[in-house]
């Protein structure tokens, strides 16, 4: 499977009768004064595309977050359903993880990998967590 969009957003949905994606506000850094600190929601937008004979269902998306250093900040695991392919299509599905209040312990740059189905794919997603200077006005 591969994932041809991936971006962290202040907010997304999926229209249910179109199934179009709608993305608003998408970011690449989070900016903090003090840590650590928490991010009060953050949404993970994904367009999986699979091949053909992907369409068994249901399959398992696995979820994580690490740090520069790899280490673990978070994980979750769910499943989704990829519809089949129409006319030698390949299929694809849209989908949306909401984080609410992710904490961060530093600043860095914090990475989301994917794992579907037990194969780690090679697509991530990156955002910068930075520490932003306070004036002293």
């Amino acid at each position: 499977m591969k994932i041809p969009l991936m971006v962290t957003s202040d907010y997304a949905t999926i229209d249910p009768i179109t199934g179009k994606l709608h993305i608003l506000g998408v970011f690449r850094a989070i900016y903090a004064s003090t840590f650590p600190c928490q991010h009060k929601r953050m949404c993970l937008a994904l367009t999986i595309e699979g091949e053909i004979a992907d369409s068994e269902n249901p399959h398992e998306l696995f979820v994580t977050l690490t740090d520069e250093d790899g280490t673990h900040v978070f994980s979750l695991k769910g499943a989704f359903e990829l519809p089949q392919g129409m006319g030698g299509n390949r299929p694809q599905c849209n989908l949306l993880v909401e984080f609410n209040d992710l904490r961060f312990e530093r600043p860095g740059e914090y990475c989301f990998y994917l794992t579907i189905n037990g194969d780690e794919l090679d697509e991530y997603t990156a955002i910068q967590v930075l520490q932003r200077e306070v004036s002293s006005v």
